[in-house]
């Protein structure tokens, strides 16, 4: 919950103003700070949340948004700058009001024209960017490490002018999950800090297998080779009656992250004698869907192109099944080639 709320506040304060507000183009100003009911319940915190992103930018027309990754200030990224620029692009494209850019589709455009990519962006890079993908803003933002808490600070840019038209800061305790999304040793029963090499429990363990709503989703390998990944799982549903399954490809995609810190969008999917190749990003929405029979067992693979041969191990896999079960998780998955 500490987690949500943390995202809340900063996006509250990035995004909450005036509802009569002008174009994008002439705005300039400071947000002040709105925290969100803590009392409130996930879901009505995130119709909040929702109702500030609308309210926030001009409604002239529909605004074209990309979110670049929060930084350190040494531009380094880390998985919670990752983290909170993926909140903000889906929470921003369920509204259906702003064309949201794939974070993977704008790092490559990024790295393609040698611009800047984290939250340290110059002006020169935000009307280059706007150019290319005919964005209206860019949000994103940097964090910095204060030893015992951080501090976010978070900033919309016009690709018009370059210059920032709202920005927003907010300090945060260091609790255990921000340790955990910063990559920080936990405090442990036995000992007063981790040891210093040791990585934080929750991002180092192996989770692969999930039970979610009736479904249960394992898997049962994942082999490299000729640059090919494939990732197989068994999905079983745990009723009594039939029910329908997905895996979607975009908006928020599957994907992984390997542990050189790459990044891959799934590329086709296999599930029993179904099989979908999946077109280029932009194209529309693409799924992979199966009826399920009780109890039994549906083999399904999941393929990755152009991987690394580096790769020895899959850090990430993000599974997005749809509206009923959401994005599953799965972590550290070893590679065999």
């Amino acid at each position: 919950m500490k987690r949500y709320l943390l995202l809340l506040t900063l996006f509250g304060l990035l995004l909450s103003c005036s509802s009569s507000q002008p174009p994008i183009s002439h705005l300039q100003q400071d947000i002040p700070a709105q925290p969100p009911d803590a009392n409130g319940s996930l879901d009505s915190q995130l119709g909040i949340l929702t109702q500030q992103i609308v309210s926030s930018l001009s409604q002239e027309k529909k605004s074209r948004i990309a979110v670049i990754e929060f930084s350190n200030l040494q531009g380094q990224i880390t998985e919670l700058g990752r983290y909170l620029a993926e909140e903000l692009i889906t929470r921003l494209y369920r509204t259906r009001q702003f064309d949201v850019i794939e974070r993977q589709m704008l790092n490559k455009v990024l790295a393609e024209h040698q611009l800047g990519m984290s939250g340290i962006i110059d002006a020169s890079s935000a009307k280059e960017l706007g150019k290319i993908l005919g964005v209206d803003a860019i949000a994103t933002g940097t964090v910095t490490d204060l030893a015992d808490r951080i501090k976010i600070h978070a900033r919309l840019i016009s690709t018009e002018t370059g210059s920032v038209f709202s920005v927003a800061s907010v300090a945060v305790d260091k609790d255990e999950t921000v340790r955990k999304l910063l990559g920080e040793p936990l405090p442990d029963a036995n000992h007063d800090l981790a040891e210093p090499n040791e990585a934080p429990a929750a991002l180092n363990a192996s989770i692969q297998l999930i039970e979610k709503d009736g479904v249960r989703l394992e898997v049962s390998g994942c082999e490299l080779q000729n640059r090919t990944l494939t990732i197989h799982l068994t999905i079983t549903n745990l009723r009594e009656d039939n029910r329908d399954f997905m895996i979607q490809y975009g908006n928020p995609p599957t994907k992984i992250y390997d542990n050189l810190g790459n990044e891959y969008w799934m590329a086709s999917a296999e599930m029993a004698n179904t099989q979908v190749t999946f077109h280029q990003r932009g194209s529309g929405y693409q799924s992979i869907n199966k009826k399920l029979v009780p109890g039994v067992a549906v083999a399904t693979a999941l393929i990755f192109e152009n991987i690394s041969a580096q790769t020895s191990q899959i850090s990430l896999l993000e599974m997005n099944c749809g509206r009923k079960l959401g994005m599953l998780e799965f972590r550290n998955i070893p590679v065999n080639q």
